[in-house]
């Protein structure tokens, strides 16, 4: 226990000197929310407009319409019906059939269209139409698109959890003697590798824990966004995203001989393709491959946890989390027990 308490003292000083660390993991995560909430702050506040619809003035649901705020009735004939619609004067027509015109494609033209589907629903199952509220039952579904954008703030969250990747890295380097003089000095010393390495592990959850903490406490108290409403389920997803993250640090550390600059840039350009596919640059990309390849999104850890977290905070379902966490802790123990192979096996003729 001393010894494992001496090795995480010396270690942290390491990371904590380390100034690519402490800018991937505590400044840069900083930065990026920063820039992701102003270009999607005005996104994720979209407020719901007036919608004016046409109709001619014997038109049988102008009444049912009246009841609902968001809704203008423009009375208009038939005949003029194209010409309004083309000024901009309403946004859609609706004839006595219930047969919509339009001359746009937006959110008003698709809630309208909502709202005949429903009336016509009603009408056939004679139900008295000032029994359904149409009004309360559009604005939660508007309010629901709107959240969809933060998907991308949930995949940034997944994506910094693993950024102690770099701390990792660094642990794994610390040990190796073609890489610095630490680990030269250390190669010729009875200290266990393995014991060095657990330590290492231990200050890069710690350090990069912390990173997040302080990110989280940001993105609630600067940029008042509370996106974590379920602590448990995120606080073990968050986590286990640190764990697979410094073990793909010191997987990548100890897999190849290149420096450490090198390995660091691959750390880099692993953890952005992940995010790419998770959604993280655009929505779309996410959309894309759920719809074409849906075992990317299963398997991706980075996807694994960002959709995790927005499904338990924002939709409350933890139907899949637990699955999710099984393969995050199998992702861990393949790449430690991977770099085990790697180090155990090497050795130097000289240094």
């Amino acid at each position: 226990m001393k010894t494992l308490l001496r090795n995480c003292i010396y270690q942290g000083k390491n990371v904590y000197r380390d100034m690519g660390f402490l800018f991937w993991g505590l400044i840069y995560p900083i930065i990026l929310v920063s820039f992701f909430y102003i270009a999607f702050s005005g996104i994720s506040n979209i407020g719901l407009e007036d919608i004016d619809i046409g109709m001619e003035r014997e038109n049988p649901i102008s009444a049912i319409l009246e009841t609902i705020d968001m809704v203008n009735i423009v009375e208009v004939p038939r005949k003029d019906a194209n010409r309004n619609l083309a000024e901009g004067n309403i946004d859609g027509f609706i004839d006595e059939d219930l047969n919509i015109l339009v001359n746009d494609s937006g959110i008003n033209q698709t809630m309208i269209k909502g709202i005949v589907e429903q009336i016509k629903q009603m009408n056939s199952l004679n139900r008295p139409m000032e029994n359904y509220d149409f009004e309360a039952n559009y604005i939660a579904d508007r309010d629901q698109e709107a959240n969809g954008i933060l998907v991308i703030f949930y995949s940034l969250i997944g994506m910094v959890s693993t950024y102690s990747v770099f701390a990792g890295i660094e642990t794994v380097s610390l040990a190796q003697g073609n890489l610095t003089n630490i680990g030269a000095r250390l190669n010729i010393t009875p200290l266990k590798k393995k014991d060095f390495l657990f330590a290492g592990i231990i200050v890069a959850l710690a350090f990069n824990l912390l990173a997040n903490g302080l990110l989280l406490l940001f993105i609630e108290f600067v940029l008042k966004m509370n996106l974590l409403r379920e602590a448990r389920y995120s606080l073990a997803l968050i986590i286990l995203g640190n764990i697979f993250g410094v073990s793909l640090g010191i997987f990548i550390g100890a897999s190849n001989k290149q420096s450490i600059g090198v390995k660091t840039m691959f750390a880099i350009a692993s953890t952005l393709f992940l995010s790419f596919l998770s959604g993280l640059m655009s929505p779309d990309i996410k959309i894309i491959l759920d719809k074409n390849l849906p075992i990317l999104g299963r398997i991706n850890p980075l996807a694994i946890i960002g959709n995790s977290l927005y499904r338990v905070n924002l939709l409350g379902n933890t139907k899949d989390v637990g699955v999710g966490m099984a393969l995050l802790t199998l992702y861990s123990i393949i790449l430690i027990f991977g770099a085990y192979m790697f180090l155990r096996r090497r050795n130097y003729d000289s240094i």
